[in-house]
C-alpha cells in the first residue's frame, strides 16, 4: 500500500512536467522587460521601465488580460551582451514569461534575439534599429520600431538638398557600424563626399576624432552622430570646444536633444544642433496615442519620448493578441502577432514580411522621419522647430 501510493504521487507529480505551458493555470501572466538600467543608455531604460508599468496599470485596472492580472518582470542588461543573455534567460527560464519588450542596444539585442529564438518567446522591438535583428527572419521577433536601412533612406533627402561634404562619427557596434555603413553607401551614390570615422562605445574623450575631421579638406558641413552610450552628448560638446561647431551643423540620429542630460551639459551651445525624430506636430497622434501622452506626463512630469509611443503600442498588441488567440502561451503569441492589425499610438501597426534576403520580417513599416532644429533654451530644455520636411 505504502509503495502503491508512492508511485501514485510521483506518476503525478512527473505528469505535471509534461503539461503545456499555461496548463498550470496561474493568476498572473507576465510580461518581460529587459533595458539598461544601471550603465550603458540607463536614462533611456528608465523611460522603458516608467512606459511598461505605465501600460500594464492601465491593462490591470481594465481587468488585466484574460481575466488574469498582468505582472512585470525587470532585469538589467547593463548594457552588455553578455549580461542581456543573462537576464533573458533567467527570464524566460524562471519567470516563464510569454513575452519580453523593452531591449534596447542593438549588440545586445542580437545576442539576445538568439536566446529568445532558441528558447521559443517572442521579444518586441522599440528601437533597437541594427538590420540584423529582423534580418535573421526569426518567427520570434517581431519589430514596431524603426531599422538602420530604413532612417537612412528617410534621412537622405534632407542630407542630399542641403550638404556637399558629410562626416559619420558612430560607435563602432551592431547600431553604430550598420548605420555609418548603410548611410555612407547610400550617400556617396547621390554624389555627397563622405568621412567616416568609428569610436569604441565606451569612449569619453572624441577630440583626437574631431580633429581628425577638423582638418579635412573640404571640411564636413555635416556630422551625423550616431551614438548611444556616453559620446552622444560629449560629440557635440567637444565639436564646440574644439571650433569644429557651429560652423559644421551637427545631426543627432535619434531624439536624445530631447533629454535633460543633453541641456546640462551643453547649455546654450546645443542651440543649433539638429535631430531625427519620427515624432513631430504634423504627425498627429491616434486617440490612444493622446490618451498614453496624458497619462505619461500626469505620471512623471514629462511628455514622453516617441520612442515610448513605440514601446506603449507593444505592450497594447501582445495583449490584444493575447485576448484575440485566447492564450498566453509564448509559441501561440509569436504565431498570432503575425494577424496583428492594431490602431496604435500613431498609426495603424501591421507586421510585413518579404521573402529573400533583408530586414522587412515581421517590421512595422508605416513610421514617418522628421528633422528637428533646437532654436532656443527654454527653461532645463529647448525651444525646436521642424526643418524638415
Amino acid at each position: 500500500m505504502k509503495t502503491s501510493a508512492s508511485l501514485t504521487i510521483f506518476i503525478l507529480i512527473g505528469s505535471l512536467f509534461l503539461l503545456p505551458f499555461g496548463a498550470l493555470a496561474s493568476d498572473t501572466i507576465k510580461l518581460g522587460l529587459v533595458t539598461p538600467l544601471s550603465t550603458g543608455d540607463f536614462r533611456s531604460g528608465k523611460i522603458n521601465v516608467q512606459t511598461v508599468e505605465l501600460a500594464v496599470e492601465e491593462l490591470n485596472a481594465k481587468g488585466g488580460i484574460l481575466g488574469k492580472k498582468v505582472e512585470v518582470v525587470i532585469a538589467d542588461d547593463e548594457g552588455k551582451p553578455a549580461s542581456g543573455v543573462i537576464a533573458i534567460k533567467r527570464m524566460i527560464a524562471s519567470q516563464k514569461v510569454s513575452a519580453v519588450v523593452g531591449l534596447w542596444h542593438s549588440s545586445v539585442a542580437v545576442a539576445q534575439e538568439k536566446v529568445a529564438t532558441q528558447m521559443q518567446v517572442p521579444i518586441m522591438l522599440h528601437y533597437s534599429w541594427t538590420d540584423d535583428l529582423t534580418a535573421g527572419h526569426s518567427d520570434y521577433v517581431y519589430r514596431v520600431g524603426p531599422y538602420n536601412a530604413e532612417i537612412a533612406q528617410l534621412a537622405m533627402p534632407y542630407i542630399k538638398k542641403n550638404f556637399k561634404n558629410m562626416a559619420i562619427m558612430y560607435e563602432t557596434n551592431a547600431f553604430g557600424t550598420g548605420f555609418a555603413k548603410y548611410l555612407e553607401k547610400i550617400a556617396k551614390a547621390d554624389g555627397i563626399n563622405v568621412y567616416s570615422i568609428g569610436y569604441p562605445q565606451e569612449a569619453t574623450d572624441l577630440k583626437p576624432q574631431l580633429l581628425e575631421l577638423k582638418a579635412k579638406s573640404p571640411r564636413p558641413e555635416l556630422l551625423v552622430i550616431a551614438a548611444v552610450y556616453e559620446a552622444t552628448n560629449l560629440i557635440p560638446k567637444q565639436a564646440y570646444e574644439i571650433g569644429l561647431a557651429p560652423e559644421m551643423q551637427i545631426l543627432c540620429s535619434w531624439d536624445w536633444p530631447t533629454y535633460p542630460a543633453f541641456h546640462e551639459i551643453l547649455g546654450d551651445k546645443g542651440v543649433g544642433v539638429t535631430y531625427a525624430t519620427f515624432e513631430s506636430d504634423e504627425l498627429k497622434l491616434s486617440p490612444l496615442g493622446e490618451k498614453f501622452k496624458k497619462a505619461y506626463k500626469a505620471k512623471y512630469n514629462m511628455d514622453p519620448p516617441v520612442f515610448a509611443l513605440f514601446l506603449y503600442d507593444e505592450v497594447m498588441i501582445l495583449a490584444e493578441t493575447m485576448e484575440r488567440i485566447n492564450s498566453s502561451d509564448p509559441k501561440k503569441i509569436a504565431e498570432g502577432l503575425k494577424d496583428t492589425k492594431f490602431q496604435g499610438t500613431t498609426g495603424l501597426i501591421t507586421f510585413e514580411r518579404k521573402e529573400g534576403p533583408g530586414p522587412i520580417w515581421n517590421q512595422w513599416m508605416g513610421h514617418q522621419l522628421f528633422i528637428n532644429k533646437l532654436t532656443a533654451v527654454e527653461g532645463k530644455g529647448y525651444k525646436r522647430e521642424q526643418i524638415y520636411p
